[in-house]
């Protein structure tokens, strides 16, 4: 990625938080994070400036506010100018063509897994979309069992085990941890491409898989869409 003297707001709007960086000088620097509950009862972000702003959003009461507070932003969506070829049927969201449009900073050929609400693995060969899975995030399973099943408990995963439990604790967090790591280690098998991993839960996975952990992969690709829809970077 090239530098550039260029100031972008670049936001990511997630199920659980909204996020936001500044990229100048070449560098991405977080600004801020902020709960995505907190940001529809409040209507307001904390850093509001007039930049040129890029947006990657999932959640359709956040898209609504930031077209209010930005007017002029980039909104990310499959109708958007891509560094990679899609085809995909319906929509498909915003935070995944960031995520597969930052790994082309690393690879042309990947699979890139997001960690967060749901567990997302998006594979990409030589610049083009071959396909993806969509499984239910680590806190998502966790909560899911609780709120279903009336004994058991709920439960705080604050590091991933393939070990065998040996308490109703431990089995739901160990079966939650190989769900999670055997569907990424299934794909990777599949198609034996590089790896990465991002999301607010990605760390977790990516120290058990003794794989790179990519923090800002999402607003790297945010910030590639944003070139690709100025011409700086040529559509696949």
């Amino acid at each position: 990625m090239q530098s550039t003297e260029r100031r972008v707001l670049l936001i990511d709007a997630g199920n659980t938080r909204v996020k936001g960086a500044l990229y100048e000088n070449g560098r991405i620097v977080p600004v801020f994070s902020v709960e995505t509950a907190e940001v529809i009862n409040r209507e307001e972000l904390p850093f509001i400036k007039t930049l040129d702003v890029a947006v990657a959003s999932v959640v359709p009461e956040v898209t609504e506010l930031l077209k209010r507070i930005y007017p002029g932003a980039l909104l990310i969506s499959k109708s958007s100018k891509l560094p990679f070829k899609l085809n995909y049927k319906g929509n498909i969201g915003a935070d995944r063509l960031a995520n597969m449009a930052g790994a082309l900073s690393y690879s042309e050929s990947f699979i890139v897994v997001s960690c967060g609400t749901a567990t997302v693995i998006d594979v990409v060969v030589n610049r083009e979309f071959v396909g993806g899975y969509i499984l239910p995030g680590v806190k998502t399973m966790a909560e899911c069992l609780n709120r279903r099943g009336a004994l058991l408990p709920e439960v705080e995963l604050k590091e991933l085990s393939e070990n065998p439990g040996r308490s109703t604790e431990e089995c739901i967090k160990t079966g939650i941890s190989v769900s999670t790591l055997g569907a990424i280690k299934e794909v990777k098998g599949k198609f034996n491409l590089p790896l990465l991993i991002t999301g607010g839960l990605g760390r977790l996975v990516s120290e058990i898989l003794r794989e790179k952990f990519f923090e800002n992969l999402t607003f790297e690709g945010i910030y590639r869409i944003y070139r690709t829809e100025r011409g700086e970077i040529p559509p696949k």
